[in-house]
């Protein structure tokens, strides 16, 4: 997956976790913000020069998680976002 895309993407996923994390059920809060610190570490690491080609199980299905977890937090949706967030963590790399 292109740079790019791979950051657009992971900075989706961070923003939906943090908005799961500040408004989303208290039970998913604390997993949310270490969903939130690893989908913002990317953003980090990409930023200090780290390998500019990203590798997923799926790249097309990463990048509609990504979109798809970010529209469904905003509509208040916490659970189906949290499941969301969570299968973009199945499709990185161990």
């Amino acid at each position: 997956m292109e740079h790019a895309q791979f950051l657009a993407a992971a900075r989706q996923l961070a923003a939906a976790a943090d908005i799961l994390a500040k408004s989303g059920p208290l039970a998913q809060r604390s997993d949310a913000l270490q969903m939130h610190a690893q989908f913002g570490g990317y953003d980090r690491r990409l930023a200090h020069g780290a390998s500019a080609e990203i590798t997923t199980a799926d790249d097309a299905l990463f990048t509609q998680t990504a979109h798809a977890a970010l529209t469904l937090v905003g509509r208040n949706e916490f659970a189906a976002a949290h499941a969301l967030l969570q299968q973009a963590q199945r499709l990185l790399p161990a």
